[in-house]
């Protein structure tokens, strides 16, 4: 880092590993230096205080933002004071998430949701599927010809299972069934009230209520469990599907959309509400006891998916552009777009937090790649994860070590994270 040009004071910190590593006290440093750089000053500190030293990456914090670029550019872009001593946290890097399984399918691949032993999917060709993390396929339910578009998993008193929707206005709840490492799905449940499309479905974590949402532009409400009140008929449902299973209406049905619900999650923070993204540009946060809706926010573009974070419950979007949103319910003040992120190269088609890492989502694409982002670094994604060779529809982070992403390719990708 020789060089006759400027320097600037830094202070480095540390607060998720030994101090003794980095460099004590007040450090000048060229201002055309990058993160690289840093890097090399901070392992070769390291090994002059310890002989065991093994090279490790790091990444920065300058006021909050992870440094990208050189020093001066990235310090006059987040308008941070030149003449003071500037504080640099040091952190460790994120490695790049690995290529684990490349599972192939029959059709283009709608939805993914990962446990801790299964992969689930669903597919345009009406089949729901369960993997093992191998990769092994252990078991399948066909639901006819019409598309599957979205999953989610529950337990209900123990019973371990599956709800998917379809194009054909049916949900289904469905017992995950294990024998000899082999699993079936036995309908349980069948929802019917929606007069399109279901695009998505989530699932409250106790188990006991399902939330559904449509291109009828509804929020529908259904109940999972037997407790005397819930009006239904055991039957045949669906006779083309020739299901033995108990047929349920909605319990609450809630209308404020204008178009198509294409995502619906329970707020992890708050048990009574749910919120959903639509084409109409609007993401609504709704009130279940209440029936109605308690915050609302408006953005520029028609919304594909969303994500909420499960420790503070921001939000993260797709939209029909190349751009991820920010946003914060609670926020009385400001923008109501906290942030937007910059590097797809096409439609956004699904958005994921980390289950763990309070700062890290994924999203996939049309342009055909799934990226890891820090909300510390709107301006470029952590990394790019190019793995299929057409566009990207889902993409699933739901336990930390795996991120598994669908497209239509027929190809469902796995990455192993550490």
């Amino acid at each position: 880092m020789e060089g006759t040009e400027g320097h600037l004071q830094i202070k480095f910190l540390a607060k998720d590993f030994s101090s003794e590593s980095i460099p004590s006290g007040i450090t000048s440093i060229p201002a055309s230096a990058t993160a690289n750089e840093f890097n090399a000053l901070l392992n070769a500190t390291a090994a002059e205080n310890d002989d065991n030293w093994k090279e490790v990456s790091f990444d920065f914090l300058i006021a909050g933002v992870l440094f990208r670029g050189n020093l001066e550019n990235f310090i006059v872009e987040n308008n941070i004071a030149q003449e003071s001593i500037i504080e640099v946290e040091c952190i460790l890097r994120q490695p790049a998430p690995e290529p684990d399984q490349d599972i192939p399918h029959e059709d283009w691949i709608s939805g993914i949701k990962t446990t801790a032993d299964y992969i689930f999917s669903t597919t345009y060709g009406g089949e729901l599927t369960a993997f093992s993390h191998k990769g092994i396929k252990l078991g399948s339910l066909s639901f006819g010809e019409d598309p599957l578009k979205c999953l989610d998993v529950l337990t209900i008193n123990g019973v371990p299972c599956v709800v998917t929707g379809s194009q054909d206005q049916v949900i289904t709840l469905s017992k995950i069934q294990k024998a000899d490492k082999k699993l079936t799905f036995e309908p349980w449940q069948v929802y019917r009230g929606h007069e399109r499309s279901v695009e998505c479905v989530s699932a409250k974590s106790d188990g006991t209520r399902i939330v559904s949402g449509g291109f009828d532009s509804f929020l529908k409400v259904w109940n999972t469990e037997d407790d005397g009140k819930t009006e239904y008929a055991k039957t045949d449902a669906a006779k083309k599907k020739k299901l033995n299973a108990i047929v349920k209406t909605p319990m609450v049905t809630l209308q404020s959309h204008k178009d198509a619900i294409v995502g619906v999650e329970w707020h992890p923070l708050n048990s009574k509400q749910v919120v959903t993204a639509s084409m109409d540009h609007n993401i609504i946060a709704w009130d279940l006891e209440l029936a109605g809706f308690v915050t609302r926010l408006n953005g520029a573009r028609a919304f594909t998916s969303l994500s909420l974070n499960p420790t503070n419950g921001l939000i993260v979007t797709g939209s029909a552009d190349n751009k991820i949103r920010l946003w914060d319910l609670t926020s009385q003040e400001g923008a109501m777009v906290k942030d937007v992120f910059h590097g797809h190269n096409g439609w956004v088609t699904d958005v994921h937090w980390s289950p763990e890492n309070v700062n890290q989502f994924v999203s996939s694409s049309f342009d055909q790649t799934v990226r890891m982002w820090d909300v510390r670094s709107a301006k470029a994604p952590l990394y790019d994860i190019i793995a299929h060779d057409d566009r990207v529809l889902t993409v699933d982070w739901s336990i930390r070590s795996l991120i598994a992403s669908g497209a239509s390719d027929n190809a469902l990708k796995t990455f192993r994270v550490k």
